[in-house]
């Protein structure tokens, strides 16, 4: 069986989008981040999208993947995106493209069988819906996250709910970022 790990960039004070900002500005990618975005890329054997974080995804890393002007770690990365298998959790997207199938229904025992069958990992990058049922089906095996070097104060907070971890792995980038890797333990107590 595989497993289901959760990517998100979040700010210092744990938002994912700032209050009336989703631009992503706040967020500090260079070289070394984009690269250790590619490293758990390279071993996922699928990813796992909202609607709305797919269709961010859609218009840039198709082009992105031939584009000489674009940097090297971002033509692998959309490499490894045209590959990679997606699935996208949404009630009203019908066009498909680029190795892609719906969920609309019956999303937890979907996600389970889609878990059942990766031989490695599934990868979820969000958005906050649905990475919220996720953690509420208890679905979520590991987080891979990217604290960035800012705060925003308010906004989108990724955890909306309480739950337990255990650290497996800290990483310091250069830039400011700092890479955490968390095994979930499930609910936590208080919950």
């Amino acid at each position: 069986m595989g497993r289901l790990i959760v990517s998100m960039n979040l700010s210092l004070d744990g938002y994912i989008e700032g209050h009336g900002q989703d631009d992503g500005s706040w967020v500090s990618i260079d070289d070394e981040v984009h690269g250790a975005f590619n490293e758990l890329a390279a071993g996922a054997d699928a990813f796992l999208y909202g609607r709305k974080v797919y269709e961010v995804m859609i218009p840039y890393w198709p082009d992105a993947a031939a584009d000489e002007g674009k940097p090297a770690y971002e033509r692998e990365y959309g490499r490894m995106w045209i590959a990679t298998p997606k699935v996208v959790v949404s009630k009203s997207l019908t066009e498909l493209s680029w190795h892609t199938r719906v969920v609309s229904s019956d999303v937890p025992a979907e996600i389970a069988r889609l878990k059942n069958s990766a031989e490695r990992y599934v990868l979820c990058y969000g958005g906050s819906q649905l990475v919220t049922a996720l953690q509420e089906y208890n679905l979520v095996d590991e987080y891979a996250l990217f604290i960035h070097p800012a705060a925003l104060g308010a906004g989108v907070p990724f955890f909306r709910q309480a739950i337990r971890v255990r650290c497996l792995n800290i990483r310091q980038f250069r830039q400011g970022a700092i890479g955490l890797r968390y095994a979930s333990i499930g609910p936590s107590a208080d919950a």
